[in-house]
């Protein structure tokens, strides 16, 4: 298999959509830690166990080189503000659960925010995070030194796990990440807090969409359970329970035993919030911190964007020429018509405004799928039914413009300008930004782009769309994605076709009939 093929394939299997990695591999590998963790000195044990999988739960193990690299975390108090390397407990009503804080990267910002640990991990975080001194570290320098050294040498398999599958040590680190890549539901910006930057597949995907921290936090929580459960349903499967216990102080607990009842504060669909204590009239109490924006600032909202079409609706009647109009009148109609289209066309579709501003004329067999000149490459478009009309009365325009004014040289895309003299000319995105200023000022067509992709994101009706078929729809490829490369099946075709058909009808498109 040559290069090319070999580097499509793994890009293939690396997008949402793709296969999970080998539930008992991992299971058994993390066996081997954990029994080799269990073999350490009783007083340190413990501590070492939380931070070794503390890191393996936030995929740091790679970036650890030497004993001096594993922080010192330590245990800080609900008042106390949120800082690197830290965890805490919280107490909701009779439950309490540990959390720890995590880095939440949204462009070139970084917040810190308090996050739970999963389900399974709480067992044997929150006891030894509660018996933890304030400002302490898990680990003296010496302890470090030990568990490095665990941790970077060769992991031989004992006997009693030899007819079971491992993976490599590097391949068990990066468990989680590989988890999220595959994720076909966890979506753009909450992958992104799980998949350090360089290895993002579609490396700006999560740019297009808006969330906040609260929804995060608990798409977050609702990902790490489901990826740690994979593991434990495997090792139980197995009868791998024995190999599994961890001990808290000199009492042992097993890590994939029926994990223990959810606090209200988790048990919220589709939001988790942070709450901090806060001195009031000299008592403390818990406040819920306002959740913090992440994601994309050129948002659109949608009675805006309904209202903005609507207007460029009212335009193009007050423009549409009477019998006795002129042909300079005829062209200002046209020239209207064509950017109106070319905006429905962005907005429907999701296509990048400063690439394939229009569809190439001789790919388009008047069909629901079209293709684009986009970053150099062809790429395919789903056409919507209310757009494939609109684009059949703007050619029926079209043809009756040009007509007035004779023979013309033909362009590769199907709408264009004319300028005074009847002859055509490629729409440009300057010309379509200023068009679109004139009309909504402050706004720019790509925001039309970023509107698509969160209303994709935001569809919650029969017909929701997959991580992957988002991503189809907005252009994110890399080698081995790209047309020709892959398939797309008629189930997810006609998916599609259906969420665009429903996406034009929620925003109220009016047909415009130009002759």
């Amino acid at each position: 298999m040559r290069i090319f093929q070999l580097v499509a394939l793994k890009n293939r299997e690396k997008n949402a959509g793709g296969c999970y990695p080998d539930a008992l591999a991992h299971a058994t590998t993390l066996a081997i830690m954990l029994r080799k963790l269990a073999r350490e000195d009783p007083k340190d044990r413990s501590a070492m166990t939380v931070v070794a999988l503390f890191l393996w739960l936030t995929q740091a193990w790679p970036d650890i080189h030497s004993p001096n690299d594993i922080p010192d975390f330590v245990k800080i108090s609900g008042a106390t503000p949120c800082r690197e390397h830290a965890f805490r407990t919280y107490k909701d009503g009779a439950l309490s659960w540990a959390e720890y804080v995590h880095r939440y990267r949204d462009g070139k910002k970084t917040h810190y925010l308090w996050q739970p640990f999963p389900t399974y991990l709480n067992a044997l975080f929150q006891p030894l995070i509660s018996a933890q001194s304030y400002e302490t570290p898990f680990l003296r320098p010496k302890t470090k030194v030990r568990l490095f050294h665990i941790m970077k040498k060769k992991w031989r398999t004992p006997v009693s796990l030899n007819d079971y599958p491992r993976v490599r040590k590097d391949t068990f680190h990066q468990y989680l990440i590989d988890c999220a890549l595959v994720d076909n539901t966890l979506t753009p910006i909450p992958r992104a807090q799980i998949v350090s930057p360089n290895r993002k597949h579609h490396k700006h995907a999560d740019t297009y969409q808006r969330s906040d921290s609260d929804r995060v936090r608990y798409k977050l929580f609702d990902a790490y359970n489901r990826y740690l459960s994979r593991l434990v349903r495997a090792a139980r499967n197995a009868k791998l329970s024995p190999h599994f216990d961890v001990f808290v102080g000199q009492h042992a607990i097993n890590l994939i035993a029926e994990h223990p009842k959810i606090p209200p504060y988790l048990s919220q669909p589709g939001r988790i919030t942070q709450t901090v204590l806060e001195t009031v009239n000299g008592t403390q109490q818990s406040i819920r911190s306002p959740a913090t924006p992440l994601g994309s600032q050129r948002y659109l909202e949608e009675n805006a964007v309904i209202r903005f079409f609507n207007d460029l609706f009212v335009h193009l009647h007050v423009l549409k020429p009477g019998k006795s109009a002129s042909k300079k009148q005829w062209v200002a109609y046209y020239n209207g018509a064509t950017h109106r289209l070319a905006l429905l066309f962005i907005v429907l579709t999701g296509t990048r405004p400063t690439h394939g501003i229009s569809i190439l004329a001789q790919h388009y067999w008047g069909g629901d799928m079209v293709f684009v000149k986009d970053k150099g490459r062809l790429r395919q478009i789903i056409l919507c039914d209310y757009l494939q009309r609109e684009i059949q009365h703007y050619r029926t325009l079209q043809s009756a413009v040009l007509s007035m004014w004779g023979p013309h040289p033909e362009l590769d895309e199907m709408w264009f300008c004319l300028n005074d003299h009847g002859q055509p000319a490629p729409l440009s995105s300057r010309t379509l930004r200023q068009f679109m200023h004139q009309h909504c000022p402050g706004v720019v067509p790509y925001q039309l782009r970023h509107f698509f992709a969160q209303s994709a994101v935001n569809n919650v009706s029969s017909t929701r769309l997959l991580d992957q078929d988002i991503d189809r729809l907005m252009g994110h490829e890399n080698l081995g994605e790209h047309l020709g490369s892959d398939v797309i099946f008629p189930d997810t075709f006609e998916a599609m076709k259906v969420y665009l058909n429903q996406y034009a009808e929620r925003l109220g498109m009016q047909e415009f009939a130009y002759v």
